[in-house]
């Protein structure tokens, strides 16, 4: 039954974990310099806008489905 089980191994995690702390420590040396957090925060500010403009058309474009689907889900009602 052992054998059938799915997991991570140690070394996966291991070397995981190391790829995840070099990247913490280049972000944090990037981000050291004063020129280069300006940088990153312009891109978090664009990204967070292009989002938002994603955000409010899949909305908008749930909505349209939804309306589109209630006359038929009133329609298969009445057949009832």
């Amino acid at each position: 039954m052992a054998s059938d089980k799915k997991g991570v191994s140690a070394t996966a995690t291991g070397v995981l974990g190391a790829v995840i702390g070099a990247a913490a420590t280049a972000a944090a040396i990037a981000l050291s310099d004063e020129k280069n957090r300006k940088k990153a925060q312009l891109i978090l500010n664009d990204l967070q806008s292009q989002g938002d403009k994603v955000l409010k058309e899949i909305s908008r474009r749930a909505m349209q489905l939804k309306e589109m689907g209630e006359p038929k889900k009133i329609a298969a009602k009445k057949k009832k």
